[in-house]
Parts: C-alpha cells; structure tokens; sequence
C-alpha cells in the first residue's frame, strides 16, 4: 500500500489525528518489563523481517537518525533485523528468546499511549469491460504526475515524489474531466467500495472469470485528505460512536441520494496500476498481515524491527465487535500514511478480505511501541 500517500488507515482517517513532534520526551529509552511474548508465530516474522532486509539492501547504509539520545545509521537497523533473525532461528522456549532480546538490544519506547489502527487488502469484484454492472472506473496515473518527478529513495522520506496537485474528486468521478483519455484501469461495481479502496490505496479484484488480479497506489492527485466520518459527525449525521468503516459503509448505501456529495468531501483521489503480488508498503515490501506496521518516516525509520503491546477486537460474523482481547508481538515499520504522522500513531496491516476488514474497520486502541536497536 505503498506511497498510496496514502492511504491506509482505518479508523483514524475518520477522526483525524495530532502530529506529534519527535522530542527527546517522547522517545524514551528504557528497560521494558515486557516478557516479549509473541501473539503470532515465528514464521510470519521472519517474511517479514527478511522483505524489509531485501528492501533496504537498496538504500543508503550510511544515513543517519535520531532515535532518543542515540544516533543511528540505516546499517545500525538492518543490524539489528539480522540479529532479530538470528535469534528466531535459534531459540528454543519464550524464557530464551527474553533472554536474549535483552541481551542484544536497547529499547526506546515512545512514552505516553500510542494509538494503533488497522488497515486491509480489500477484496473487490471488477471488469476490464464497462457495463451495466461495471460502471465505476478506477484510473491509470495521468501523465501530469510524471512532471518533475524525484526517484531518490531515503528510510527518512520513502516516497518517489510529491505529487502535484491535480482535479478533485468531484471533477474527476460527477465531472468526468478524465474521461476520454484512455486512463481507465478497469470497472468496478460498487461506488462505496470504489471510495474505500482509494483509503486503503491497493485491493484485490475478482474478474467475471473469477481471476484474480491486484491493484496498488501509484499516484494521488495531490489534495488534502478530509475524514467523511468526522464530516458526518459536525453534520450530526452519524455520532461518534456509530462512524467506523462498516457503518460509515451502510450510511452511504442507505442514503444513495448523498453518497457522491459526501464521498466527494474528500478531494484526495488515488491512481493505481496492476501489480504482480498482493499488497505492499513503501519500497515495495510485501506485507505480512500483524506483522507490518504504517509508521512516520520521520521519526519512526523505514524498516525499524519494533515490539508492541495493544488490545484487538472481537468481530463477530456480522462484523459487529463484542470485545477487545490482549495482543503482542514482534512487528517492522514498512509503511506509511497520511493519518499516520508523529510518535503516537501506528497503523497495523491485518491483512486481505472480509474478515481483514471487519477487524480493521473496529481497531482503534491505545496501547505501547518499542523500538529495538543493536546494542
């Protein structure tokens, strides 16, 4: 999900969110009580960790950062992933794997309550073919953004480009002011999840012959993001309470008549191409679902090996939530979003498809983030 610019996020690109400036005070090093349990298994982690090593090979070993007190080098954190690594394949028990987290490791733990969200691969239906069913374009990215385009990557700043800014979504889907110009990528058949999709910035589709293809970012138009669930809100629409994804979702198709006034609220529009694999972060990393976590590059580096401590929901099959149950683990910063800026914000990737989505549409708790940097 990658430079969606994104993109991502679930419940905070309803509500908003602070930037938080990166001070001393609220990067803390510390020796955490944690026992570093480990939710998921040991497998997923070692995908994850060994994408973001093949990702940063790319990059500049030697640019530096600021984490609390210490400055560190790209090289200091591909260090550490190996290391990580070395000690998931060796370790035999949980009481060995603590042991020799301590051992290896300092901790900064960003102080104060972290907000986490959730974000997900949605699945969609589409055509390459207009039709009656299939009516809703998504678009190839227009020449326009190629103009004064920057390929320099950096863990700091992992985007290609600032895209210039381009027509709104109004102009673009009621106007039609792309139309006619062979942008059109395909077809999808539902208008909500057309929306959504540009939130999430990458999908999979399930063509008529039942084919599967994948989707992702390539490109924005430029403008500001603007919370429909926060617009609903003032509007006295919806309460606080009732604007997550899903009912965010069942107020548009049970007001059919103000779904393209509302969507279009939101000026930013997001351009796609097809890909090969399924969803991917900044410089191009696979995700791995509880593994990968949208962080700020600018204060959080691309790639950093991080440990957090949260509660996720309980979703039951009609995608309500009936609970939160305790969860930890071992996660990589390999994405990034437009909700996600300063310390106290991470975005947790949950995966593909329905279920992905129910859990992500209900993810808003507080909870701790550690960052773990080679002794």
């Amino acid at each position: 999900m990658r430079r969606r610019s994104l993109l991502v996020l679930i419940m905070i690109l309803f509500f908003g969110c602070v930037h938080v400036p990166p001070t001393g005070k609220t990067l803390l090093k510390t020796v955490p009580d944690s026992h570093f349990k480990d939710t998921e298994s040991h497998e997923s982690m070692k995908r994850a960790v060994n994408y973001s090593l093949e990702a940063l090979s790319g990059l500049d070993s030697s640019e530096r950062f600021s984490l609390g007190n210490r400055t560190v080098t790209l090289n200091d954190i591909e260090e550490s992933l190996v290391i990580f690594l070395m000690i998931l394949e060796h370790t035999q028990n949980q009481e060995d794997l603590t042991m020799q987290i301590r051992k290896h490791f300092e901790f900064y733990e960003i102080t104060g309550p972290v907000l986490f969200t959730g974000y997900y691969e949605p699945e969609l239906s589409g055509s390459f073919e207009q039709n009656e069913r299939f009516r809703y374009p998504i678009y190839r990215r227009p020449h326009e953004l190629d103009q004064g385009r920057n390929s320099q990557y950096s863990a700091k700043a992992p985007t290609l480009h600032k895209d210039p800014v381009l027509y709104s979504r109004a102009e673009i889907d009621t106007e039609g002011i792309l139309s006619g110009r062979e942008l059109e990528l395909l077809y999808l058949d539902d208008p909500v999840e057309r929306f959504f999709l540009h939130i999430q910035g990458a999908g999979t589709i399930r063509l008529p012959d039942d084919h599967i293809i994948h989707v992702q970012y390539d490109g924005s138009n430029g403008r500001p993001y603007t919370s429909i669930g926060r617009f609903l809100i003032e509007e006295r629409e919806m309460l606080s309470g009732e604007a997550t994804v899903p009912g965010i979702k069942k107020y548009l198709r049970t007001h059919t008549g103000e779904q393209e006034r509302i969507m279009n609220r939101n000026e930013r529009y997001v351009f796609f191409k097809i890909s090969e694999t399924g969803s991917q972060g900044v410089l191009d990393m696979p995700l791995t679902p509880y593994r990968s976590i949208a962080t700020d590059p600018g204060v959080i580096p691309v790639g950093s090996l991080c440990y957090l401590e949260t509660q996720l929901p309980l979703v039951n099959e009609q995608e309500k939530e009936y609970g939160r149950k305790d969860y930890s683990g071992f996660a990589v910063s390999q994405d990034i979003g437009d909700a996600i800026q300063g310390l106290r914000r991470a975005d947790l990737f949950m995966g593909t498809g329905p279920r992905a989505a129910a859990m992500a549409g209900h993810m808003m708790s507080e909870g701790r983030l550690y960052i773990l940097l080679r002794k």
